[in-house]
């Protein structure tokens, strides 16, 4: 570290109740080399110890914060990027880790200006108690099409968003970059796109990735730098579970529709999805509940409440660069 000046990256841990994984994945971001970087620890109040044992482990001018009381995952993760210090952010959930020379590898890319995201596979650990739909997908990144080192951000928007019908239909596999660990980002971009959103749950990180992209070009390296664990207890299957996540599709292509910075071939195709992805909803409304009739009521009212509610969130996210 260089005295008080701020390091090239910043490992942020948003953590809550991690005990029985914390000593593994702060391990593998210490055993990190080749970069400059500190670790941000964000306990959301845990009610375990998992605070105790990162403190005993963190060196001299890392951080760990505690919030008095729990802002949620995704506050957590804006949290994390506001008292980041470092021109990169890399995110490591607790219960995840990151393979030998993940920093390194990532960090060059940023060497370029004009990247503001750089992401990897990782390889993806299954505990037996989760469900066996969790165990098929794949490696998310293979549905790109010609997925280089260097890539325009808005292109590989288009193409998840063309393919917008077909990844729903295949179960949900839109999120083509992956979960938070697998991707490097800079700070400022981040924090200029409005960070994460509060008001959608198990497709948040795809809306991030999205604002990401829709700013900057985006660097794929072909190797696994991560590890990933899909457990049962994790906030996002609990999300499927209870499908608390429902009105995430609409928001996600609402958004899409509505962001300065999406060019005029993502609205069209944002528009085009947009009343298929409404009578999606309905249908598993009818067949699956729960509240059927609160939220068909609410999803009448969509067309309106939801480019009301997402020109709002414009106004108040979106900063310009600074």
């Amino acid at each position: 570290m260089r005295g008080i000046s701020a390091p090239r990256v910043s490992v942020c841990i948003p953590m809550y109740n991690n005990r029985a994984t914390i000593a593994c994945c702060l391990r593998s971001i210490l055993d990190q080399d080749g970069v400059e970087f500190e670790i941000v620890v964000v306990d959301d109040d845990s009610s375990d110890d998992c605070a105790a044992i990162a403190a005993t482990m963190l060196r001299p001018g890392d951080r760990l914060i505690r919030n008095e009381s729990r802002l949620g995952l995704n506050q957590n993760h804006n949290k994390c990027m506001e008292l980041a210090r470092g021109d990169c952010i890399q995110f490591v959930h607790g219960d995840d880790w990151l393979l030998p020379g993940a920093l390194r590898t990532l960090a060059p890319c940023f060497d370029d200006p004009t990247v503001g995201m750089a992401f990897a596979p990782r390889r993806v650990i299954n505990e037996k108690n989760v469900r066996w739909w969790w165990r098929l997908a794949p490696n998310p990144h293979t549905y790109f099409l010609k997925l280089q080192k260097y890539n325009r951000g808005p292109s590989l928007v288009t193409q998840m968003t063309l393919c917008w019908g077909w990844s729903i239909a295949r179960g949900g596999a839109y999120n083509w970059i992956g979960e938070p660990t697998c991707a490097m980002f800079r700070r400022r971009l981040a924090l200029d796109a409005g960070g994460f959103r509060d008001d959608i749950y198990q497709l948040v990180d795809l809306d991030f990735w999205h604002r990401l992209m829709l700013r900057s070009a985006v660097c794929f390296v072909p190797k696994e730098l991560s590890v990933h664990t899909h457990t049962a207890a994790t906030e996002s299957i609990r999300n499927v579970k209870t499908w608390r996540h429902w009105l995430d599709y609409l928001r996600v292509l609402t958004w899409l529709i509505v962001d300065p910075a999406s060019p005029t071939i993502i609205r069209i195709l944002a528009r085009v999805w947009w009343l298929p992805t409404m009578a999606y909803t309905a249908l598993r409304i009818v067949v699956f509940g729960p509240q059927r009739r609160l939220r068909l009521k609410t999803l009448v009212q969509a067309p309106v409440q939801e480019f009301a509610h997402a020109r709002r969130l414009r106004d108040g996210l979106i900063r310009e660069p600074t």
